[in-house]
């Protein structure tokens, strides 16, 4: 099966160090965690404007 990549777009942001030193003790992926953060609070908004 052959993989497909999806476009990605570099993006800056602004995190407590601890924060970032403790996620990458742990062998988390940032990119991955974040995206996911985003997608989750995109989806929360809607769901929530849906509702009104």
């Amino acid at each position: 099966m052959k993989k497909v990549k999806r476009k990605r777009q570099p993006l800056t942001i602004t995190v407590n160090p601890k924060v970032i030193k403790e996620a990458k003790a742990l062998g988390l992926n940032l990119s991955v965690v974040s995206e996911n953060a985003l997608k989750e609070a995109i989806a929360r908004l809607k769901g929530k404007r849906g509702a009104e």
